[in-house]
Parts: structure tokens; C-alpha cells; sequence
């Protein structure tokens, strides 16, 4: 097992939550991106515990590189964030779990048993996520409601956030052009002109919370 994280209080808490199972073994600790990747290499753990949060590299770089590094390796990511987006993005990279920081020690625990007893790689039916419910309600009802694409409620979100077209096509790493598409898209689905207007009736209608808004998220 290998643990990655920034903060060390967190990242000792994790190891002595880890301990009291006598079937897991922390072999390596990190405090950045990089540093998980070269003892990956080192070590080919089991699993991988990382933060989305982390200096140096960036967690999204650091896990392709980690898997690239130590193929039969799996990720687990633990994490203040309760975003379905990046639930949806962690788990398509490949990732074998998701949980928020606020997850039971039994949680953890299932979720580290779970990747390492996957030996095809993460699955449909063995991934873990424990997130909040109301996060995922949420995308659910722009979904249902506005009829929004997971993509188009991911731009929403960063128009709601103030980032222009520019900064956000380099946030999801698309072009400006598909950017614009999306708005031209999105707007008659809300039956709003304006991003301004769009910000307000996603506020509204509870598809974003204002928690949404003011979160700063890694990737920004």
C-alpha cells in the first residue's frame, strides 16, 4: 500500500486507520504527485491511496503516470471533493475507488480490499465510491430536468465560476471552439441568452449549489 498525500497529520491518520487491519501494509508515503510516481515505480504496490490535491504534480497526471509505471497497481482516490464530475473523471482514468475524506474506517477498508482483489483492473460492478448522495442528485436533475450533458453542466459550472471560454477549454483541455459549441447548445436548452442569466437559473433550479461556485478545485 502506498499513500499518497500532502498533509501529514491526514496522511499519518490514514496509516494507523490502515494498520488495524493486519492485511494491508503501508510500504511507501508521499507528500506530492511526483514522489507517489517514483515509488510506485520502486515499489509496485498493491494500492494506491491519492489525493486530488497535491503540489508538484497534479493528481489526474500523477495517477496516468502511476498506472503506466505499475500496470497492475490500483488507485484509490480519497478526497475533500464530492464532485460528480470528478467522480466520473477519476473512475474513467481508472481509478478502483473514490471516497470523501468524511468516509468510515470500514469504508476505507472495503475499498482498499476491493481494488487489491481486482486483479482485471477496475469494473463496473467492484468500483467503491462513497460520496454524498445529494451531489449526485443534483447532475441528476439538470440531467432530467434541463436535459444538460454531464459536459454541458461541467462548462456550466466553470461559467458560474467567472472563467471565460479560453480558461475553460484549457481546463478541460478542448478546444475554445467546442467550448462555444456547448454554450451555443446549452443556452436554448435553459432558455437563457446570457451567461450571467444561465448562472442564476442553474442556481435556481438547485443544478449547482452555491458551494459549487466558490469551491477552487485543482484544476483551475
Amino acid at each position: 500500500m502506498l499513500l499518497a498525500d500532502d498533509h501529514t497529520m491526514f496522511r499519518q491518520g490514514l496509516k494507523e486507520m490502515l494498520s488495524t487491519d493486519e492485511g494491508i501494509e503501508v510500504v511507501g508515503e508521499a507528500e506530492n504527485g511526483e514522489e507517489a510516481v517514483a515509488l510506485a515505480r520502486e515499489l509496485k504496490p498493491d494500492v494506491a491511496i491519492l489525493d486530488i490535491e497535491m503540489p508538484v504534480m497534479g493528481a489526474r497526471e500523477a495517477m496516468d503516470l502511476l498506472l503506466q509505471t505499475s500496470p497492475a497497481s490500483r488507485v484509490v482516490v480519497v478526497t475533500m471533493h464530492d464532485d460528480p464530475r470528478l467522480v466520473r473523471e477519476f473512475l474513467g482514468r481508472g481509478a478502483s475507488g473514490y471516497l470523501v475524506k468524511s468516509a468510515s474506517l470500514q469504508e476505507l477498508l472495503t475499498a482498499v480490499h476491493t481494488a487489491a482483489e481486482s486483479p482485471e483492473g477496475p469494473q463496473e460492478e467492484n468500483v467503491v465510491m462513497v460520496v454524498p448522495r445529494e451531489a449526485f442528485e443534483r447532475a441528476e436533475r439538470a440531467t432530467e430536468e434541463g436535459g444538460l450533458s454531464a459536459r454541458e453542466l461541467e462548462i456550466l459550472l466553470l461559467v458560474a465560476r467567472g472563467l471565460s471560454n479560453r480558461q475553460i477549454s484549457h481546463t478541460l483541455n478542448v478546444a475554445e471552439a467546442t467550448v462555444k459549441r456547448h454554450l451555443a447548445n446549452l443556452y436554448p436548452k435553459m432558455g437563457v441568452v446570457s451567461r450571467g442569466e444561465a448562472t442564476r437559473k442553474a442556481l435556481s433550479e438547485g443544478w449547482i449549489s452555491t458551494r459549487d461556485v466558490t469551491e477552487v478545485e485543482e484544476r483551475q
